[in-house]
């Protein structure tokens, strides 16, 4: 059964994106993130094989002495692969970078996906769009999240997830959410 943990956001974030979301569905868009369960996040890393409980102790120690952490969306991507990922790209920085690094050391006895050279911190706003859709989905995204110079489009991540999660078909079993200290 494959795990995430992944880094959670804002409430006005979230529903912002959210709201990304509930179009796609309403203009069968795409076919990914449709389940209430799924909230708007960056994936810090992947596991086929954890221990659930070691998870839980070490999240509830990493929230308490991490802060949240503020991200610039600096643009729209799209992986063209099969899957057809449609994202909100965070600009590079150091801090979301290091935030990524002390997750990976956290669980680095556990054999992950996700290593520090193959990481690629994104927000998929939804998977599996059709080539027709994809000027559609952007103009989707541009309508509901902003995103100029003058006015940058910033989320905050507030907690540290740890996801239970079935591949295919998509589905959540569980999401377990550790607030990161102010």
């Amino acid at each position: 059964m494959p795990y995430a943990i992944v880094l959670t956001f804002d409430e006005e974030s979230s529903l912002t994106i959210t709201q990304v979301f509930k179009r796609f569905k309403d203009k069968k868009i795409g076919t990914m993130f449709f389940e209430e369960k799924i909230k708007p996040h960056i994936t810090l890393t992947n596991f086929d094989n954890i221990s659930p409980d070691i998870v839980k102790e070490r999240l509830i120690l990493f929230g308490i002495e991490n802060k949240p952490i503020k991200i610039q969306i600096s643009s729209i991507g799209y992986f063209p692969s099969e899957e057809s990922v449609l994202f909100l790209n965070p600009k590079t920085s150091i801090e979301l970078f290091n935030f990524q690094q002390k997750v990976f050391r956290l669980f680095k006895e556990f054999e992950t996906e996700t290593t520090p050279t193959t990481w690629i911190p994104h927000c998929t706003l939804g998977k599996y769009i059709q080539k027709k859709n994809l000027a559609k989905a952007i103009d989707i995204i541009k309508e509901e999240i902003v995103m100029t110079r003058e006015k940058p489009f910033y989320i905050t991540g507030e907690a540290i997830s740890f996801v239970k999660f079935e591949r295919d078909p998509p589905k959540i079993d569980w999401w377990l959410d550790y607030k990161l200290t102010e």
